[in-house]
Order: structure tokens, then C-alpha cells, then sequence
């Protein structure tokens, strides 16, 4: 896979991520009053160790592609 392509992919993930907590937080945290409690927080504890876990992935995936001779 290009460079290109793969870190338009991995951008994409991003916003995937960043859509799927938005979401979460205005329309499930709400119908289930959660929204300033603390029965939140395993949410957010997950959310942001799949946060990491792209941004690691990502980052070793492109110095792979970038490091490979042509």
C-alpha cells in the first residue's frame, strides 16, 4: 500500500474515532443519564486506549513503509 493511501486510511480512523465518541456522548450518555456522572468513565478509559493503540499502529506502519528500500 502507497504511503499516501494508507495514512489518508489512518487519518480517516481518526475522525471515526472522534465521530463514534461525539456521538456516544450526545445521544447514548444522554438516554442513559450518564452525562456527568462517573458511569462513564470505562468508556472513556477504552475510548482513549484505542486512541493510543491507532496512533501507535499508524505510526510504526508508516516508518515501515517509509524505511523500505524501493
Amino acid at each position: 500500500m502507497k504511503s499516501s493511501n494508507f495514512f489518508l486510511l489512518w487519518i480517516f480512523g481518526f475522525f471515526l474515532l472522534l465521530s463514534f465518541d461525539l456521538f456516544v456522548e450526545a445521544f447514548v450518555f444522554e438516554w442513559l443519564d450518564w452525562n456527568g456522572t462517573n458511569k462513564n468513565d470505562w468508556f472513556f478509559a477504552l475510548w482513549w486506549g484505542l486512541v493510543v493503540v491507532w496512533a501507535l499502529y499508524g505510526f510504526l506502519k508508516l516508518r515501515s513503509i517509509w524505511s523500505a528500500p524501493d
